[in-house]
């Protein structure tokens, strides 16, 4: 079961950090940001107007070096059809607009109407220390002239020309950017999909239960009446062991009872984290059991209060799902610590210092699980969600530090859970 866990475990870390990174510069930043921004607007065209300084002097070629990179970026990343420049500028030049990041908003719409374009992308530039240039970049919108999205970012001048021009307005000395002026930075645009969530469930299951008892000391005491250590009559005689054990047992219970919140990103993989709150108890049956680890032999639980379990749980969940425009499926694995209180209402344990019964035990859980799943949209912010699940809850107990004593209960199953889930 050990080695399972430990096979399990270094799954899911390989599986969580498995990632592809790549390197970007300067301006598939700035591409990668305005596309970000411009989700609503994918697969329209778009218009990308050369830059101009915020201080008025004359940007020629820096203005149109920056968007012709920035312009191959984007046509690269296949998110938008892009005017090409040649058309760009003989409609402005028709319009006797500049060929600038200077765009109001009445320019905005002209170029919208005349270019068939959704948005242009537009903005200024402040040249810096060293050689750099800060380029500010807006994403309007053409047919309401509002700025969708902005971006900031800092780029290394590597040609010559523009930047040492003397500006129109006043010297460049002369212009400082105020301390308290808005700086634009990326703007954070949720995807279509990108969605936080709160869930409130309930859980229906009838998960079977493992229980052994095991002392290395080989001290379990058991004989013909109901007053040894574990409060079970086996016939033959006193004799002690080191192994009493059942498997698959049938419960009866309630829940989980949880709450979760988790996010869904722009693309498939997501994650949440869960508390829940269960109930299990041993149902009377006729089963067997073994001894020392010998033959299964017969036995009979005549009640159903031999060993109750109350778990709190606390668990994450890494989600892969697809999404949907109504309907999200999803798949998962997780893991969790679970807090347990065992009440085994027939066996002796330490409970006050005293080797008594009933024993009153807390012990600590490992979960593991599978989730499979769907979110249902039922209303702007609301969802259904179904989920069917395997679950695994290892507890470990002492029956109150008895000496030797390393006793387990292995509660695993399948659970299928309902609830409603609310998005922010």
């Amino acid at each position: 079961m050990r080695n399972t866990i430990r096979i399990i475990f270094t799954g899911l870390i390989l599986f969580t950090l498995s990632a592809r990174a790549y390197a970007e510069d300067g301006y598939s930043k700035l591409a990668r940001a305005i596309t970000e921004a411009g989700v609503s607007v994918h697969g329209k065209k778009i218009a990308i107007i050369p830059f101009s300084y915020a201080d008025g002097r004359a940007a020629v070629k820096d203005g149109s070096i920056i968007s012709e990179r920035l312009t191959i970026r984007m046509i690269n990343m296949h998110k938008f059809e892009i005017i090409e420049r040649s058309v760009l500028d003989k409609v402005m030049n028709e319009l006797k607009l500049q060929a600038s990041g200077t765009i109001d908003a009445s320019s905005a719409k002209q170029l919208g109407k005349v270019l068939g374009v959704e948005a242009i992308v537009t903005g200024t530039l402040v040249e810096m220390q060293a050689g750099s240039i800060e380029v500010n970049a807006r994403l309007i919108k053409t047919e309401t002239a509002q700025a969708i999205g902005a971006a900031q970012m800092m780029l290394t001048k590597d040609w010559i020309g523009d930047a040492a021009t003397t500006p129109q307005q006043q010297t460049y000395q002369e212009y400082q950017q105020p301390s308290a002026q808005p700086v634009y930075r990326a703007a954070r645009v949720r995807g279509e999909h990108e969605y936080g969530f709160f869930d409130i469930f309930y859980g229906f299951g009838s998960p079977t239960m493992d229980l052994e008892f095991s002392n290395s000391n080989n001290n379990i005491t058991l004989d013909s009446t109901y007053t040894n250590d574990l409060g079970i009559a086996k016939a033959g005689g006193t004799a002690d062991y080191n192994s009493v054990a059942w498997t698959k047992l049938k419960t009866e219970g309630a829940g989980p009872i949880a709450i979760r919140v988790g996010r869904f990103g722009k693309g498939a993989v997501g994650g949440d984290i869960e508390f829940s709150f269960e109930r299990r108890n041993i149902a009377a049956q006729t089963t067997t059991w073994s001894l020392n680890g010998g033959a299964p032999a017969y036995f009979k639980f005549n009640r159903n209060d031999y060993a109750t379990v109350k778990t709190f749980g606390m668990s994450g969940d890494l989600l892969i799902r697809h999404a949907g425009a109504r309907v999200d499926p999803y798949i998962g694995i997780g893991l969790g610590m679970s807090l347990n209180t065992i009440t085994l209402p027939y066996v002796k344990g330490f409970t006050n210092g005293t080797f008594t019964r009933p024993t009153e035990d807390l012990g600590i859980g490992l979960m593991f699980r599978v989730p499979v799943g769907l979110r249902l949209k039922i209303a702007d912010k609301t969802q259904l969600v179904a989920e069917l699940r395997y679950e695994l809850n290892r507890i470990s107990f002492d029956r109150g530090g008895v000496s030797g004593e390393s006793d387990t209960i292995t509660l695993s199953g399948a659970k299928f859970l309902v609830g409603m889930g609310f998005n922010f």
